[in-house]
């Protein structure tokens, strides 16, 4: 052995080993990093779901009890195909009542005082079945012990193997810190006379750290895509959620106007077609919200769950062509149509003030010529949203007609300024 081996073993050994503490390092911040966005998550859909199962739907389901004799296998004038089909109106009803009404003394406890461990195991597994318990304090338990275990290590293991996580086993491995423990005996590695036996330990630690960070990074990407579909799930319940709110503000008003004794139900054929139209359409709004809101994001086992995914797209197909369905509806149909498209025809009518407003300010601030000041004026005239002769007109026609016009008015400006070359 020449004179310099053990110091140049003890820089191929120091070198290895800042390279394995590096790379370790780095796989560690970014696991770290993704673990607290991913809880946040799951976190703010469990409040999400909380707030939809105790407030809209816990609202549906007590106004939509009051009536009776309606045909809820009737889909009014749609040909949608809905998720899970196989299930009974009657069954689903039953589910919504006791999901809605254990949410909401959920909802009572609030989200502080159920902590993150229990809104975290709603967002999971969160949904009729969940929901299912007797009592408040058997759900929290089961939604606490539940991500406690499964729903944990499903983070740390980055979801399924077949998704191309490590699994539940995986995520204990992390956890144990069975993997990354040797990269701290650096000083020791490096202090030892053996140098060609250190020297192979290193290459070992160096490996195994490696090993330990790629490991690390597959769970990093497992909990982003985690967190991208809880992301999607909580915009998407928020979304309908605005959507199913004037329904249940017009079932409860139409409940007021047939007042009944305690206990009695209203007969829904003894409603008007606009009102039999607008139950109908709420039970095929509320069937979308609550298949999305019973959907776990993850299995039993902690697992992503590979139909998550598929419900959520399904859900959003079915959503659009509810749209598409109700847009088509003339004459009572589209009055009862109106309590989806109200919201949007009044958007347009804002969007198309402010851009009046904009061409206005355009033809009088800016220094521009005559010919340019009448083109922004012309522009601000078509873009006004309200026209009288129109104002009976359906609020999805609407909708189209001050989108037409806004679309136009910005068209004509843009048009006439080339044309005109000003």
């Amino acid at each position: 052995m020449g004179l310099l081996e053990p110091l140049t073993h003890k820089e191929e050994i120091e070198n290895l080993l800042n390279e394995a503490q590096t790379t370790y390092d780095q796989s560690k911040d970014k696991f770290e990093s993704q673990k607290k966005k991913t809880t946040k998550s799951l976190e703010k859909l469990g409040k999400v779901k909380v707030k939809a199962w105790s407030d809209g739907m816990n609202s549906f389901v007590d106004n939509f009890k009051a009536f009776n004799n309606i045909e809820v296998v009737q889909t009014v004038d749609t040909n949608m195909n809905f998720i899970g089909s196989d299930e009974e109106p009657k069954e689903i009803i039953v589910n919504m009542e006791q999901a809605s009404l254990t949410a909401t003394e959920v909802a009572k406890v609030g989200a502080a005082a159920i902590g993150t461990g229990a809104l975290v195991g709603i967002a999971s597994y969160g949904g009729a079945m969940m929901f299912g318990a007797a009592s408040t304090g058997t759900a929290i338990a089961a939604l606490s012990g539940a991500a406690k275990t499964n729903a944990t290590l499903a983070w740390f293991g980055g979801g399924a193997k077949a998704a191309g996580g490590l699994g539940i086993v995986g995520g204990k491995v992390v956890l144990a810190g069975l993997v990354v423990a040797p990269v701290i005996a650096i000083a020791a590695v490096i202090g030892s006379s053996k140098a060609k036996e250190k020297l192979a330990e290193a290459k070992k630690i160096n490996a195994e750290a490696k090993d330990a960070a790629a490991k690390m990074d597959v769970m990093t990407t497992g909990m982003n895509g985690i967190e991208k579909m809880s992301d999607n799930y909580s915009n998407f319940i928020q979304k309908l959620n605005k959507k199913f709110k004037p329904f249940i503000r017009e079932m409860e008003r139409i409940r007021g106007a047939h007042p009944m004794p305690s206990g009695e139900q209203i007969d829904f054929n003894t409603l008007t077609n606009v009102e039999q139209k607008t139950l109908h359409l709420s039970w095929l709004m509320a069937q979308i919200y609550y298949h999305v809101l019973s959907t776990p994001i993850m299995t039993s086992k902690g697992e992503v769950s590979s139909d998550a995914g598929k419900v959520l797209s399904v859900a959003d197909k079915e959503y659009k062509q509810f749209r598409k369905d109700t847009y088509k509806m003339s004459g009572d149909d589209a009055k009862a149509a109106d309590l989806l498209w109200r919201s949007s025809a009044n958007n347009m009518t804002v969007l198309g003030f402010a851009q009046v407003v904009i061409f206005i300010v355009c033809a009088i601030a800016l220094g521009t010529g005559i010919v340019s000041k009448i083109i922004f004026i012309g522009g601000a005239v078509i873009a006004f949203p309200i026209f009288f002769k129109f104002r009976d007109m359906p609020a999805s026609k609407l909708y189209t007609w001050r989108k037409v016009r806004c679309i136009s008015a910005l068209a004509f400006v843009v048009m006439m300024h080339i044309l005109m070359g000003v």
